[in-house]
């Protein structure tokens, strides 16, 4: 039973999604300010460290961000100064170097110390913990003023990096629910809404074993009620269907596009996607039906264009924020043509070996 547990990583991380890709050049700026901040606070207590340095190695990034295979950044102490820099160190020029998967990084990234329960913090810390393989060379030394330093640096950007979930999952849906909850209230389209009655929904079949053990279907739904927007995860409740607008389809194919950042995306990588859509999307001749259909159940029609201009910036905010693996990665028996990793979804030097999907499924538990 599977039900809950993504609210303990949720409960442990800092409040909204964040902002910026962890161990990008943005993320890295800032944590150079607040690395700075901290250290110039205890730099009483730092007289005496000698010289640290460590570096961060986050595999599998975005491949938005057209990075390549790895985000790094490192930070180099000598007593009470600090200097922090983008890109990689060897692990004879650091005391410690810790690599592992981008997403599970982002996400015990986002962990906050200040003002949460410590056993939930541990809690979540396990459980992700699990997911990714870890390289780890070297150590911290035991110094107080140094732990207090790094702790303050993890809880500032903790608040300015945005996780990174597996599509369609309830996390994921999160990170839907702040976007067009925050949108839906400003007074930019509040007003727009008061008088609008519409339910859409995304139901998703045939999901992973690794990001759905239960079986059940991802997807997720956004009521709005006379100005009043709930957004829920899974297939939308008996009590509220018909939707007006239903897009329902099958998971593996699906994922690709739906993670893509649109406005980040070359000429090129158009060209694939529309490719692999032609690929993923085409007919099945044995059923007449396709991977993907949209339908009005209540025949109400189209979304009403105030409610529309609400979710506009919904998919490329999104995809930022979604992790990058492929159903294919762990079950061999999804291997259609179609489903080879490409270069529009994945850069090149994508590993999935970082990740322990194999003997753990998305909540840290062992694979049955």
């Amino acid at each position: 039973m599977h039900a809950g547990h993504h609210s303990v990583v949720l409960a442990a991380m800092a409040d909204g999604i964040g902002d910026l890709t962890f161990a990008s050049e943005e993320w890295v700026a800032q944590a150079g300010q607040a690395l700075g901040a901290a250290v110039e606070k205890h730099a009483g207590g730092l007289a005496d460290l000698g010289r640290f340095t460590f570096c961060e190695v986050a595999h599998n990034p975005p491949a938005y961000l057209h990075a390549g295979a790895s985000l790094a950044w490192h930070a180099h102490f000598g007593g009470p100064s600090v200097s922090v820099h983008a890109g990689e160190l060897s692990p004879e020029a650091c005391d410690l170097k810790i690599q592992g998967d981008h997403s599970i990084m982002s996400n015990l990234g986002r962990i906050r110390f200040h003002g949460r329960d410590p056993m939930v913090v541990a809690a979540a810390q396990a459980r992700l913990q699990k997911l990714s393989r870890w390289e780890i060379d070297g150590s911290v030394p035991e110094h107080p003023a140094l732990a207090a330093v790094l702790r303050s640096l993890h809880d500032a950007m903790a608040e300015r990096t945005m996780p990174r979930f597996v599509w369609m999952t309830p996390e994921w849906v999160s990170c839907a629910r702040h976007i067009v909850s925050r949108r839906a209230a400003s007074e930019k389209y509040a007003d727009g809404i008061k008088n609008i009655v519409y339910t859409f929904a995304e139901e998703f079949t045939d999901t992973p074993r690794y990001a759905f053990p239960d079986g059940s279907h991802g997807g997720f739904w956004i009521r709005c009620d006379h100005g009043e927007v709930t957004v829920g995860a899974g297939p939308l409740p008996e009590g509220l269907q018909p939707a007006d607008t239903l897009t329902k389809g099958i998971y593996t194919p699906v994922v690709p596009v739906g993670r893509t950042v649109n406005a980040a995306m070359t000429d090129p990588e158009k060209e694939e996607q529309a490719d692999y859509t032609r690929a993923a999307f085409r007919r099945e001749e044995s059923t007449g039906k396709r991977p993907v259909s949209q339908t009005s159940p209540s025949g109400k029609g189209p979304m009403p264009r105030e409610l529309a201009r609400i979710l506009v910036p919904l998919h490329d905010e999104l995809s930022k924020r979604t992790s990058g693996e492929l159903p294919a990665d762990y079950d061999l028996d999804i291997k259609p043509a179609w489903a080879l990793p490409l270069s529009f979804d994945r850069a090149s030097g994508y590993d999935p070996s970082w990740l322990c999907y194999d003997e753990f499924d998305i909540y840290g538990e062992p694979r049955r």
